[in-house]
């Protein structure tokens, strides 16, 4: 057990118990489209993803930054951090009711644009749940903010966790509307969490101060207009998708992205993790210790997205079948499409310029990367249906990465050679890649079911992490013995 945990602090970091809690978060409630899949209709199910698009299109827009805001000034420390903490909960309670009553007033004209008009009955739990998960937004990050890893890693096992539990329970026994009212409730519970954290000293509390509300927000307004336009690009293909086609053709778009939110349950708590450190080594005047940060992030994101995605690739048109059912098998090359854009997420560039408190920044750039995403969306809609807005999704978030790293390289002030470790990343793309053969043998020998699928996972770890240990090894020690060459010859020169 000493072993396993050292091997995990090794690999993921100050961030491990944050990443270890949203996998096993990820065990609790990756079950569930699963099993919703097997209780609803094609076309209930179809509504069920509407539903959660528009809440989580409201709790990721709504929150004016303030809780982006926690992870950047909680770290710097100081006797203010307590007011901080309640001018962010204060703040959403008060856009909870706010945006909750927006969504009472719209879900009719929602109704009608999204599906087949679905939506419209289901007003009362949609301003419910949107409101109060917009009110308890800040619950994790608050957590984060003060360091506490583990007892945020908690947080998001119990929230997860309770929230699979109830919407399975609601399905079963209460058919979609079962779901949706036991989707209300779990929301309540997180805003009864925001009690518990605060009463018993998880994070600090203290009065709000005018003077320091002002200065959270010159940093978070311009962060939420630049958050509104970056959910916009994020969504924009499933909006365009479902109001292009009918509820059961967006369930099979839904599908076929099903596995790109198992990414944010590494990527969130490892940039998070990264934002905190950066700050404090800006804080600091310490430039070196920025780039560690951020150049340990990248390559800990790398060693597992980039397996991730070969996995992927191997395995997906086998496993979606055996997961979802027959009836989504239209949705095996649109995920094998998805599946291209894994790898542009081993740079969490959006973190670092929160981090730099480039918000106008992320602003304007924001505004540039919606407009060319609904071009190519749009554009691939129109040309090639389905996988058409898959592809013009992942090109345009190509493009806006590429701009971002340029950005981002001026804050570290580094040169683009030294910006990432660019022969560690290449030694675990070689890896990634040279695990997929042995792992396709066995899978193709065994065969195309479950047992070829575990199997050959088992085989592409195993296999993986052989490679990239002795890749290491070799490079290290190729790179050490060139290190003392040179310091021999400038002894001899001296």
């Amino acid at each position: 057990v000493a072993r396993s945990q050292a091997l995990f602090m090794k690999v993921l970091g100050a961030g491990s118990p944050l990443v270890i809690g949203r996998l096993v978060s990820a065990a609790l409630t990756f079950a569930l489209p699963l099993v919703l899949a097997r209780l609803l209709t094609p076309e209930e199910f179809g509504t069920y993803k509407q539903f959660f698009l528009i809440a989580t299109t409201v709790q990721l827009t709504c929150q004016l930054g303030l809780t982006q805001s926690l992870l950047y000034f909680l770290p710097r420390g100081g006797k203010e951090r307590g007011a901080y903490v309640a001018q962010t909960f204060t703040s959403l309670a008060m856009l909870g009711v706010l945006f909750g009553g927006a969504l009472w007033l719209a879900a009719p004209l929602l109704g009608r644009w999204l599906g087949d008009g679905t939506l419209a009955s289901l007003r009362a739990p949609l301003a419910i749940y949107g409101g109060l998960m917009l009110a308890a937004a800040s619950l994790e990050s608050a957590i984060v903010g003060e360091g506490r890893m583990a007892k945020a890693a908690l947080t998001y096992v119990l929230s997860d966790g309770v929230r699979a539990l109830a919407l399975v329970v609601g399905a079963k026994w209460g058919g979609p509307a079962g779901l949706f009212w036991a989707a209300a409730l779990v929301a309540g519970a997180r805003v009864a969490g925001l009690f518990v954290v605060v009463l018993s000293r998880t994070v600090p509390w203290a009065a709000p101060h005018l003077g320091l509300f002002k200065k959270q927000l010159a940093y978070t307004l311009p962060f939420a207009g630049a958050s509104y336009l970056y959910v916009a690009q994020r969504y924009f293909a499933q909006y365009a998708v479902s109001a292009s086609f009918d509820a059961a053709t967006f369930a099979l778009f839904a599908v076929a992205s099903f596995h790109m939110p198992m990414v944010d349950i590494v990527f969130t708590p490892m940039s998070d993790v990264m934002i905190v450190q950066v700050g404090k080594a800006h804080h600091a005047g310490d430039r070196r210790g920025m780039v560690t940060a951020w150049n340990d992030a990248v390559q800990k994101l790398a060693a597992i997205l980039f397996p991730a995605a070969a996995c992927a690739w191997l395995f997906g048109a086998t496993l979606l079948p055996l997961l979802f059912t027959h009836k989504y098998d239209g949705s095996v090359p649109l995920f094998m499409l998805a599946t291209i854009e894994i790898p542009l997420w081993i740079l969490p560039l959006d973190a670092l310029l929160r981090a730099a408190g480039a918000t106008r920044f992320l602003f304007a750039y924001n505004g540039v990367r919606v407009v060319f995403t609904a071009a190519l969306v749009i554009g691939g809609i129109h040309a090639f249906g389905l996988p058409g807005a898959i592809v013009g999704g992942v090109a345009a978030e190509a493009l806006a990465r590429a701009g971002m790293l340029a950005r981002g390289r001026r804050f570290l002030g580094v040169t683009w050679t030294r910006l990432v470790d660019w022969s560690g990343l290449g030694r675990t793309a070689a890896a990634a890649a040279i695990a997929c053969a042995p792992a396709w043998v066995v899978r193709a020998w065994i065969d195309h079911h479950m047992a070829g699928v575990v199997a050959g996972a088992a085989i592409y770890g195993a296999t993986y992490l052989g490679v990239l240990f002795t890749l290491n090894r070799l490079f290290r020690g190729g790179a050490a013995q060139r290190s003392e060459e040179r310091r021999v010859g400038k002894e001899c020169r001296s």
